[in-house]
């Protein structure tokens, strides 16, 4: 109200005008609250604060409790596999609590930390990044980065998702959670009724082969990420061999309820910098009731149908060049992997006055479909399962996997069931 007062005052406003502008600034001072008796002035207090120097002085202390938010997720999961030897077990797999800072207008703050199997000795950073934000089509981002390599990796949370065990391109091709410390721009473009989103950073990239190889059929890139120290002498989120690599990700929503999108990962994965690791990826999230809103119109049991199926996909090929010396090393060929996933949900009426406990309560029927090809050892999984979402935020997943092998890979008895209850908090 003070820089309106002194706004108008420089254009020399007529004095009738400057009286009833007095009167109204008058009027709000005295609506507001009066300082409690004994407490000092909020100015002067952060004032001492500033005074007093060390951990009083950081700016976090005078803001606690403004645009500051916490929150995050926990599992619990059962598995009994079969034949196997640590294959009937409860799990408490993840506890991931999460932090939001508006510093300002402009700069926002997003972290987690995972702790996992209730272990303090595996627990890290998830992510940690800082947004300058400039505009929808452009702005910075500073920090460990969730890297936007499909789109699994990047709504990978537990309560996210259908089914309790991610899909095998996302364990052992892109293997979830990939992150690394970076820089890099991201956006959107509203081109109504399209939208595009982008994301591309530069980062350290992985870390394969040093004195000894961590890429392999069996395990994929999975200990080859960036935030591993499985290569000897390495140290996590350092970058080994000083040459940083690129990912990006484009996507494109036709309508809502739609995108699909494709992304690719380029640098070097070895100690000497002399081997190529390339990485592409295309994904797709199909809401069906979005699609029968472009193409159709009325009601009826189709449209129910198409309202209550949602498709999701992602496929991704890693390239990986190899010198002599990596194939000395048992540096593996080529990768492949993809899953298919058809998820319907309902809630009959004659569940509701039990299961209906807001208008977002929920069952979603689940069926996965998917495969690797990890140079020759092959691996095939398909799944059905079952969850209900009392909240959109909390669920309860029963499935069922069977397993297959094939290739190089030796065939053997490991069809699962599992049970997992999740939420976010």
């Amino acid at each position: 109200m003070i820089w309106l007062l002194t706004a108008l005052m420089a254009q020399d406003p007529q004095p009738t005008e400057l009286e009833k502008l007095r009167r109204e600034v008058e009027e709000l001072k005295r609506r507001l609250p009066p300082e409690p008796e004994g407490d000092l002035p909020r100015k002067a207090a952060e004032e001492a604060a500033r005074k007093a120097g060390g951990v009083y002085a950081k700016p976090f202390l005078a803001r606690f409790g403004r645009g500051v938010y916490v929150g995050g997720y926990m599992d619990l999961e059962y598995f009994n596999v079969e034949n196997s030897d640590s294959g009937d077990t409860f799990d408490q797999h993840r506890f991931v609590p999460f932090f939001y800072a508006d510093i300002s207008p402009h700069v926002k703050l997003a972290a987690e930390v995972e702790i996992e199997h209730g272990n303090g000795t595996e627990l890290g950073v998830e992510f940690a990044t800082l947004d300058y934000w400039m505009c929808d089509e452009f702005n910075f981002r500073a920090g460990i980065i969730l890297l936007p390599l499909g789109h699994f990796n990047l709504v990978h949370d537990a309560p996210f998702q259908d089914l309790t065990r991610r899909p095998l391109v996302d364990e052992i091709i892109i293997p979830a959670v990939l992150r690394d410390p970076g820089i890099g721009f991201f956006g959107s473009f509203d081109l109504d009724p399209w939208l595009i989103l982008y994301e591309i950073y530069v980062t350290n990239g992985f870390k394969g082969l040093g004195p000894n190889n961590v890429i392999t059929r069996d395990k994929g890139l999975r200990d080859a990420r960036p935030h591993e120290d499985k290569v000897t002498g390495t140290k996590k989120y350092r970058d080994f061999n000083q040459n940083k690599a690129v990912t990006a990700r484009i996507a494109v929503s036709p309508f809502l309820g739609v995108e699909l999108g494709a992304s690719g990962h380029t640098g070097k994965y070895d100690l000497g910098a002399d081997n190529d690791l390339t990485v592409y990826a295309v994904d797709g999230t199909i809401a069906m009731g979005g699609l029968y809103n472009a193409l159709f119109e009325g009601e009826g049991i189709v449209r129910d149908i198409f309202f209550a199926t949602e498709i999701v996909f992602e496929k991704a090929r890693a390239n990986i060049d190899r010198n002599a010396a990596a194939t000395a090393a048992g540096v593996p060929g080529d990768f492949d992997g993809w899953f298919g996933e058809i998820r319907v949900h309902f809630l009959p009426a004659f569940l509701q006055p039990v299961f209906k406990v807001g208008d977002e309560s929920t069952f979603t029927l689940v069926f996965r479909k998917e495969g690797i090809d990890t140079d020759g050892d092959r691996r095939t999984r398909r799944a059905v399962g079952l969850n209900y979402r009392p909240t959109e935020d909390t669920v309860f997943k029963i499935e069922f996997e069977w397993n297959g092998e094939g290739g190089l890979r030796a065939k053997t008895d490991n069809d699962a069931f599992i049970f997992s209850f999740a939420s976010y908090f």
